[in-house]
């Protein structure tokens, strides 16, 4: 029962964070550790979205990475990434990626009611670490670090203050910096293995800090994970 009423607590939490306009990214974490290792990732999270990543390396030590996500009312989210990868024996890996992300959010708050919506642009670099093909279940496990520039132009109607006239909005341009760690299980076979992803998103304004810039903490996926 205990277990049940956790799961509850969680799918109601989750479904409150969807109301947001970013929130933290599933992209694979692919672990690339030789030339021409091409993996294809797809699946949906829990903050209504379905995402795919294709990774591929270049050469034997750079990678290129797109990633994508489709959510709900109309959200969107699109990143490419080129990177430097190193095996570290033992089955460890080394990435590092700098790349420009692209999406589109909004919110609606009901009370008023009022909307906050518009684009977003990210500038990051990423940090991933992690061991593959383990003996149980030829299983990975990685760890990534992505840190970046966060910029938004966004148009706010009675989301922030109440307006008797509708007509009336105002743009948001801010700058923001942005922490988003993200822990991956994958377990299967040699090919083709399930994986688990969790994320999360810390966000700091720069400017207009009187205003909080609606994003989740937290998020979760699930798909398959594919390598050629």
């Amino acid at each position: 029962m205990k277990i049940l009423i956790l799961i509850f607590q969680l799918a109601v939490g989750f479904i409150v964070t969807s109301c947001v306009v970013y929130h933290p990214q599933t992209s694979d974490i692919p672990l690339i550790n030789e030339k021409n290792d091409l993996r294809i990732d797809a699946g949906i999270s829990l903050i209504p979205s379905a995402y795919a990543t294709i990774s591929y390396g270049l050469t034997q030590k750079i990678a290129v990475q797109t990633f994508g996500s489709i959510g709900s009312d109309e959200k969107y989210y699109f990143q490419g990434a080129v990177g430097y990868f190193k095996d570290l024996g033992r089955q460890k890996v080394m990435e590092i990626y700098g790349g420009f992300g692209y999406g589109y959010g909004e919110v609606t708050d009901n009370v008023h009611p009022g909307f906050l919506f518009g684009n977003y642009q990210l500038y990051f670099t990423q940090f991933n670490f992690g061991k593959v093909e383990c003996a149980f279940a030829n299983f990975d496990f990685g760890f990534a670090l992505k840190a970046g520039y966060l910029y938004t132009d966004l148009t706010e109607k009675n989301y922030y203050d109440y307006y008797p006239i509708d007509e009336i909005s105002n743009e948001y341009f801010d700058s923001n910096l942005l922490l988003e760690p993200t822990i991956i299980g994958r377990i299967g076979g040699k090919k083709l293995k399930f994986n688990l992803k969790l994320g999360s998103c810390w966000i700091y304004k720069f400017t207009d800090r009187t205003n909080h810039f609606p994003y989740s903490y937290i998020n979760v996926g699930l798909g398959l994970n594919c390598k050629f």
